[in-house]
């Protein structure tokens, strides 16, 4: 390419990397807009927020009998709204535990009588999988309860302590180690709870195994309020020599065999049946729970019930593809599915996932997140729910010059809900990111494109705040209708809609691609590597995979395409273009390099010696689905690497790339999204989990 071309390309990659709502097009071309007005007619964030207040009395912890109660109620409501082949399936539940709280209460007996805790009332103040227990015992402020430092001139044996830090800890340090009975406990994952929401209490659990020889656990949690003024009473009662005591009366039962559940639902499709729409929404959360995650459950069940009501009246065609609504134990349901079955995702197509899509923005300033897919999985579905959403975003605002242009211009009617706010509707694209369902599907094994919709940040989500109060009904909708409106294009695409979607995916992806270029041009000025050297060659390699990313993207569009025919040979045409830009860009690259160094040429690469080894290695996997699994875990950790990224390096295993292959890939994923956001990933690190994950035979060095 001649510089001036060159130089007109780069300009058009950095307006395409404002977004393409930067264009404030209201419309997106898989939604036509007499659907959209279907949909919008149909779809109720009122029956949905009506669904969310019938899930929220039931304390449905995963393996429990509440789950699976909870679990039968939302199955006689698929049933009622038109979904088929409805069932509660019972499933393994490895390293889990089946429990089932009956009553608790936590007692202040002297130096007066104080109700300090009662299950009944707030299901929350019992840790999850706390045993039973009853007893009479000094209660004593042992701090953070973190490490010895905390223990020092305490003596905890066979008392109660009052602890900041979390139950699980606590009983760790406290209990086993130094011969506590047990815990009464603020601590939970929202730390500024103490200040923003002082009576707050955190759902939050204790251990679920117990080692040989130690005292079955248990822990109450309790506001930051509270626990400050049992810390006030505790330092009076100290200094007038008086003792404090507490009574603990907890009956639970740990069921055998170990076993955990889901809700299976179907919409059978008209034509074709081996490539489904997976819709998934976990069930398991603690009582109330209203966003994380009745939300997404009762969103779910209203893309089914709007999906089926359209079909029934005549108003849509039945969807041509099946389409699935799974409301599983987060994470573990999915997992244990695919061991048991691991034929069944060559079947799906792809998969939304719905975790918290009910939130009040204006509490909380929560903003609803799309989480793509991770590198390892490019993918055609991002932009499909990505488009929709952002017109989802600009229907939901007003903007100066639309209203000087008066009535006469067009404008789509804001999608709301009828006792819902009329507040904005912040929503935005992220890189991906685990914590919920999605994260499944996207594993390398499993091999299905999946995203998620989930708000962050929630400082109610686990606790006893996260109740009806802070749901509006409009944001169910919005949400409920960028699901219903992504899986009807999903379930109906074809060979004819090759050449739109080949098309909306290179264009938004020319402005991720603007978006790398520059971060990697700072990257290079900024040489955050320390060394110019090295600085330039993750630059470089940034670019050259998010080229390829992209490719791979607009390549996954050929699963709708006729294999050998025009549409096809378009979106290859336009896949090859797009991955063949990382040479223009790389030019690019190198000039700024040269003019931030005063030098006429690059700095050649040079690897290290750990770099050189990576070289030397092609990790394989071992196995089954189910050994694999097995010996992995589904969650990852790896020291020196975000658990992401550590998940990132299993998935781009292949017998084929090697150790230095991955390390290059999860690298630039990690400088793409920033080191805020996934870190920095080193190659030490990368060579230390691929050869732990040899040694638990994982993987194998081919």
């Amino acid at each position: 390419m001649k510089r001036s071309a060159l130089f007109g390309f780069i300009i058009a990659l950095s307006v395409f990397a404002a977004g393409p709502a930067a264009v404030l097009a209201q419309e997106s071309p898989f939604v036509p807009e007499e659907l959209a007005l279907r949909l919008a007619n149909e779809v109720s964030g009122d029956r949905a927020f009506h669904d969310v207040r019938l899930l929220t009395p039931y304390h449905r912890i995963m393996g429990s009998p509440a789950f699976v109660e909870a679990a039968n109620m939302l199955a006689g409501l698929a049933g009622r709204c038109g979904l088929e082949n409805v069932r509660v399936v019972r499933q393994k539940f490895e390293g889990g535990l089946s429990w089932n709280p009956r009553s608790a209460e936590l007692w202040l007996v002297e130096p007066e009588e104080t109700k300090l805790a009662d299950f009944d009332d707030v299901t929350v103040s019992l840790a999850v999988f706390s045993r039973s227990a009853h007893l009479t015992a000094e209660l004593i402020d042992a701090g953070r309860a973190a490490g010895p430092e905390d223990f020092r001139g305490v003596d905890v044996t066979g008392k109660v302590v009052l602890t900041t830090s979390p139950p699980g800890l606590a009983i760790r340090t406290a209990v086993w180690e130094r011969g506590a009975v047990g815990v009464v406990s603020c601590g939970g994952i929202h730390p500024e709870a103490r200040f923003d929401t002082p009576d707050q209490i955190a759902y939050i659990k204790v251990p679920a195994s117990v080692p040989p020889g130690k005292p079955a656990p248990w822990a109450f949690n309790v506001s930051p309020r509270e626990h400050g003024r049992l810390q006030d009473l505790l330092r009076e009662c100290r200094e007038r020599g008086v003792p404090v005591k507490v009574r603990v009366d907890i009956d639970t039962e740990v069921l055998e065999p170990t076993e955990q559940a889901y809700l299976w639902a179907e919409m059978p499709g008209a034509e074709i049946h081996d490539q489904d729409i997976v819709l998934t929404a976990h069930l398991d959360e603690e009582s109330t729970s209203a966003n994380d995650n009745g939300s997404g459950c009762a969103a779910l069940l209203e893309v089914g019930r709007a999906i089926a009501a359209l079909v029934r009246d005549g108003k849509i065609a039945r969807p041509k593809r099946d389409i699935i609504f799974w409301w599983p134990n987060e994470h573990t349901s999915e997992y244990q599915h695919f061991r048991e079955h691991p034929d069944e995702p060559k079947g799906m197509l792809a998969s939304i996932n719905l975790d918290m899509v009910g939130a009040k923005q204006s509490l909380g300033s929560r903003v609803q997140h799309l989480i793509r897919t991770p590198f390892s999985i490019p993918s055609y579905l991002n932009d499909v729910v990505e488009s929709i959403m952002d017109r989802v975003v600009l229907i939901s605002g007003e903007f100066r010059a639309a209203e000087e242009g008066g009535p006469r211009l067009p404008s789509s009617r804001s999608i709301l809900s009828f006792l819902g706010s009329r507040e904005r509707f912040n929503a935005m694209a992220v890189p991906h990111s685990g914590g919920s369902d999605h994260e499944v599907f996207c594993e390398s094994l499993i091999g299905v494109p999946a995203v998620s919709l989930i708000n962050d940040p929630d400082p109610y989500f686990h606790s006893s705040d996260d109740d009806l109060w802070n749901i509006d009904r409009t944001q169910l909708k919005r949400n409920a209708f960028i699901t219903a409106a992504a899986t009807l294009f999903l379930a109906n695409a074809g060979d004819a809609d090759v050449p739109l979607l080949a098309q909306e995916v290179y264009s938004r992806g020319l402005g991720r691609l603007g978006k790398d270029m520059n971060t990697a041009l700072a990257h290079v000025r900024e040489s955050p590597a320390g060394d110019r050297a090295r600085s330039y060659g993750e630059a470089r390699n940034l670019l050259e995979q998010a080229a390829a990313r992209e490719r791979k993207a607009v390549e996954s569009v050929l699963v709708f395409a006729r294999p050998g025919g025009p549409n096809a040979a378009f979106a290859s045409r336009l896949a090859a273009k797009i991955g063949a830009s990382a040479a223009d860009l790389v030019r690019e690259l190198d000039a700024s390099t040269m003019l931030v160094s005063g030098e006429k040429r690059v700095p050649a690469p040079v690897l290290s010696s750990v770099e050189r080894d990576l070289a030397t290695r092609i990790p394989a996997n071992v196995g089954s689905l189910d050994e694999y699994f097995g010996k992995r875990g589904w969650a990852v950790d790896a020291p020196g690497l975000h658990s992401i990224m550590a998940k990132e390096c299993y998935c781009f295993v292949d017998g084929k790339r090697t150790g230095l292959d991955i390390f290059r890939a999860v690298q630039a994923e990690a400088l793409s999204a920033g080191a805020f956001y996934y870190g920095t990933v080193a190659p030490e690190a990368v060579l230390k989990l691929l050869d732990e994950a040899v040694r638990k035979g994982v993987l194998k060095f081919r």
